[in-house]
């Protein structure tokens, strides 16, 4: 495991951004990617039409017509979930909300809007890929809190269930692994502010969200009221109101989520601080790692964005560590022809590796190296969850929306 120590590890985003943009430079592969394209467009215009014929609906991507379709079926459900301010909504929101009470009507539109936008991804990959050698070559930037963003195109944001579709090893044989910290901005959090509440939690390793559920409402949530409190968790760490916690629970106690959160000493004393800084005007701050980061922002946005930056900004220096270390750790292994990073997206890392080590060692090995590699733990923080498998190519033409729950 790799231990990572505050006090000595200085985070190293030129070297980061100089070793992603050498990779770019050399191109990531993706091949032609026409049949592709031509598959899931013709996928688009095949649910389009069941959508015409099952429910009358002619145009999908009329926000008005779908409207009209869920209020003319409406029932308590369906009105919950769409009327807002008293007017209709059929945003992704609503149509989540209602796939996961099991309305059909709602899982085709998402399998639509889905389809729709694996086309539109594959598209614009397309625009930008070399009829010499078909790839990419994304220019590569740093956000406010060093986030890596790619563009031209913008890999980053192809969904995650068609990443295998479209990047492909270069090499014959060889496969692309993907190494996901699971729940990083919470866990660092946490750790971060020494919530020592939630600490107890993350040493029994089961489902970090579940188990606060339970705390908060003594029983095990449904997948619907889970997703509830992950985002309302995700609005707390930006200072959202009670008002604004109760906008998003329409299925659970809106009321206990925010107090819960309030009620815990380091939330609250974190908040604070971040209110006396937004009422000096202060827009720049320190990462766990001391990196400074700035907000930009002003009026009743500051608050929430200092308090949510040094979280971001830690993520990213853990991202700038890690890419360091990975490429010592290959040198040092004799393995730097055999490993390679891709690309990274968010707080996953995606890696190649060559088909004759996993011929030489098998993919078990190859697996525990990668773990070795890159599983970490900061100074005495719980270690992170790092969640390593090969990029994989299945669900991508059904209409499971699982993903569209999830994201």
């Amino acid at each position: 495991m790799y231990i990572i120590s505050s006090s000595h590890d200085i985070p190293d985003f030129d070297y980061m951004v100089s070793r992603l943009q050498e990779r770019m430079d050399e191109g990531i592969y993706v091949g032609d990617l026409s049949s592709l394209y031509a598959e899931l467009y013709e996928n688009q215009r095949i649910i389009a039409l069941n959508l015409k014929n099952m429910y009358g609906i002619e145009n999908p991507n009329s926000s008005q017509q779908v409207a009209d379709f869920f209020s003319s079926i409406a029932d308590s459900n369906i009105t919950n979930a769409c009327i807002r301010d008293g007017k209709w909504a059929t945003d992704k929101k609503a149509m989540v909300e209602l796939a996961m009470l099991g309305y059909q009507e709602a899982i085709d539109i998402l399998a639509y809007r889905k389809a729709k936008k694996y086309a539109e991804t594959v598209k614009s990959v397309m625009n930008f890929t070399s009829p010499i050698d078909y790839r990419v070559r994304p220019k590569i930037s740093l956000g406010k809190t060093n986030r890596v963003n790619y563009s031209e195109p913008a890999i980053i944001n192809i969904p995650k269930a068609i990443v295998g579709y479209i990047i492909k090893p270069r090499g014959d044989g060889s496969k692309l692994y993907s190494i996901d910290i699971k729940n990083q901005e919470p866990w660092i959090m946490i750790n971060m502010l020494d919530i020592k509440m939630l600490k107890a939690i993350l040493e029994n390793g089961n489902d970090l969200y579940t188990e606060v559920f339970k705390v908060i409402f003594g029983r095990e949530p449904s997948k619907l009221e889970r997703q509830e409190l992950k985002v309302s968790w995700n609005a707390m760490t930006y200072g959202a109101s009670k008002k604004g916690i109760n906008e998003l629970c329409r299925h659970i106690d809106g009321d206990k989520v925010y107090d819960f959160f309030n009620s815990i000493p380091e939330f609250k004393s974190y908040k604070f601080k971040c209110k006396a800084l937004a009422n000096k005007k202060v827009q720049t701050v320190s990462t766990y790692f001391g990196t400074k980061v700035t907000a930009n922002e002003y009026g009743w946005k500051l608050q929430r964005v200092l308090m949510d930056i040094p979280i971001q900004g830690t993520g990213s220096d853990i991202l700038a560590l890690l890419v360091k270390h990975f490429d010592d750790e290959v040198e040092n292994r004799g393995l730097e022809e055999l490993i390679d990073i891709v690309f990274t997206r968010h707080d996953e890392i995606i890696i190649e590796v060559d088909g004759r080590l996993l011929a030489d060692a098998g993919e078990d090995k190859v697996i525990g190296i990668l773990t070795d590699v890159f599983q970490h733990r900061i100074d005495d923080w719980e270690p992170f969850k790092v969640e390593i498998k090969e990029l994989g190519k299945e669900g991508i033409f059904s209409n499971d929306v699982e993903e569209e729950i999830e994201t």
